[in-house]
């Protein structure tokens, strides 16, 4: 069984991954003017959109089969989950940069 740490500590993991690359991938294409930056950006959103989605998902099994750790399966999800604005922001200003 996880600790309650642990499970928010997944959630805070993939989340500073995830806005670490992306804020790479955005300043690099802002800064440089690179397209390289802008298509890792596009395949970070690819690939990361599935593996945010399993981590909910596992999230979701694991607060539904042991409901004691039903509260910090939300957190970890609500961490996962601010990403999503991040990403938006982050694929409208790279798109008008672009232009």
């Amino acid at each position: 069984m996880m600790k309650d740490s642990e499970i928010i500590n997944l959630g805070k993991t993939v989340f500073g991954i995830f806005f670490s690359v992306g804020t790479l991938c955005l300043l690099g294409a802002l800064i440089t003017k690179d397209d390289w930056f802008a298509g890792a950006g596009y395949l970070l959103i690819i690939f990361g959109v599935p593996v945010n989605l399993l981590c909910i998902l596992g999230l979701l099994i694991y607060s539904a089969i042991n409901t004691s750790k039903f509260k910090e399966c939300m957190i970890g999800i609500l961490i996962l989950t601010a990403n999503i604005p991040i990403a938006f922001t982050y694929t409208i200003i790279g798109l008008n940069s672009l232009q």
